[in-house]
C-alpha cells in the first residue's frame, strides 16, 4: 500500500516529489503567513469560538447573512458536522467522489445511495441525477468533483437545488476547489440558495493552508447554521487560522494569478500525458484524473514521485490515478518519469 486514505505523504514515504495532494503550488501568500504569525500574542488565550471577525468578512465576500455562516476546522470538519447535526436517514452521493461524505453519513446511521458517474461521459454530472433525488433526506454534490475535476453546469445546479427544495432535501455542495476554476461567481451554488442548501468552501486548497485548517459553510437558513455550529467542538478554529483566513480574503490578485497559472500548466500536463498514450479526463481545477497501467503508481514511487492512486474510490479501479498540477518543473519531472515507466 503506497498511500493513505487521502492525498499527501501521510505515511512518511521517501519521495522527492509529492503530487498526491491538491494544494496551490504557488504556496501560501506571504500576507497570510504573516497574519498567522502576528497572531502569536493571543495564542495564550482561547480563540473566538464564534469567529465573528472572520464571519463578518465572509459575509461581505459572499453576500450571505453573517448568521448563516459557520466556520470550521477545514471543510472536512463541516462535512461531519452536517451529517451529525442534520442526521439524514437516507442520502444520495456521486461515485466516484470524495470518500468522507459517505463515511461521515454512514457513521451517523445514514443509508447511502450512489449516483454513478459514467466514464463514457468523462464522469460529468448530468440531468440523470434529477430522477434519483426523490426519497433522499440529503444529496451531496462536489463541484469541481474530487477526483474527476469536473464542475456542475449552473443550469443543472439550479435544477438540482429546486428539486431538493421541493422535496425538503438538504443539498450539501462542496466547493472546496472552485477557486481554481476562475468561474467561481458563475458556477457557485450560492446563486441558487434555498433554505435547504449548504455550500462548503475551503481555504486549505487555494491558499495552501493545509496545516492551519480552515473552512466555512454558507447555509440557506439561520436554523441550519445554528445546528451545524452546535454540532462541532466549541473552539474549532484556532486563532492563527482565523487571522490567516481574514488576510486570505484580501488576496484577490493572488487568486487571479493562481487561476491563470493552473490553467496553463493543466493544459500542458494534459497534452503531454495524452501524448504518452495515457487516458486523460477533462478537469477544470488543479488536479487531473487519468488512466494508465495499474503498476504506474508503484513505478513512480520507485522513482521518488508520489501520485494519488484512485483504486479506493467507488466506481474506479487500480488503473486510475490523480495528480496535482504542480510547478512547471514538477510537471515536467512527472512527464519524464511516466515516460520512463511506460517505456520500461
Amino acid at each position: 500500500m503506497i498511500n493513505a486514505a487521502h492525498g499527501g505523504n501521510d505515511l512518511g514515504l521517501d519521495v522527492r516529489l509529492d503530487l498526491s495532494a491538491n494544494l496551490n503550488p504557488m504556496g501560501m501568500p506571504e500576507s497570510v503567513r504573516a497574519a498567522a504569525l502576528a497572531s502569536a500574542d493571543c495564542w495564550e488565550r482561547y480563540p473566538d469560538p464564534l469567529c465573528r471577525e472572520l464571519r463578518k468578512k465572509l459575509s461581505e465576500k459572499t453576500g450571505a447573512d453573517m448568521e448563516n455562516i459557520v466556520c470550521g476546522n477545514g471543510a472536512d470538519d463541516l462535512i461531519y458536522r452536517a451529517a451529525s447535526a442534520l442526521k439524514p436517514h437516507s442520502a444520495l452521493i456521486c461515485a466516484p467522489t470524495f470518500g468522507e461524505y459517505g463515511k461521515a453519513l454512514r457513521e451517523n446511521g445514514c443509508k447511502v445511495r450512489e449516483h454513478i458517474l459514467r466514464e463514457s461521459e468523462d464522469f460529468a454530472l448530468t440531468e440523470r441525477i434529477l430522477g434519483e433525488l426523490s426519497g433522499a433526506d440529503m444529496a451531496v454534490i462536489c463541484t469541481p468533483n474530487n477526483p474527476t475535476g469536473m464542475t456542475v453546469p449552473p443550469e443543472l445546479m439550479a435544477e438540482i437545488a429546486a428539486e431538493c427544495e421541493k422535496n425538503g432535501t438538504y443539498l450539501l455542495v462542496d466547493e472546496s476547489f472552485i477557486g481554481f476554476t476562475g468561474r467561481e461567481k458563475e458556477l457557485t451554488a450560492l446563486n441558487c440558495m434555498g433554505s435547504h442548501v449548504i455550500v462548503l468552501r475551503s481555504f486549505t486548497k487555494i491558499f495552501a493552508m493545509a496545516g492551519l485548517r480552515l473552512g466555512y459553510a454558507v447555509c440557506g437558513s439561520a436554523d441550519t447554521s445554528g445546528k451545524l455550529a452546535a454540532a462541532g467542538q466549541y473552539w474549532s478554529v484556532s486563532a492563527p487560522a482565523q487571522a490567516a483566513g481574514i488576510a486570505a480574503l484580501g488576496e484577490e490578485d493572488y487568486v487571479r494569478k493562481t487561476v491563470e497559472f493552473i490553467a496553463e500548466e493543466r493544459d500542458c500536463l494534459s497534452r503531454e500525458l495524452t501524448a504518452l498514450g495515457v487516458r486523460v479526463y477533462p478537469s477544470e481545477t488543479d488536479y487531473i484524473l487519468f488512466r494508465s497501467i495499474p503498476q504506474l503508481g508503484e513505478k513512480l514511487l520507485g522513482d521518488g514521485i508520489l501520485i494519488r492512486s484512485c483504486g479506493d474510490y467507488s466506481g474506479l479501479d487500480g488503473s486510475f490515478f490523480r495528480t496535482a498540477v504542480g510547478l512547471h518543473e514538477d510537471n515536467e519531472a512527472l512527464i519524464c518519469a511516466v515516460r520512463r515507466c511506460l517505456d520500461g
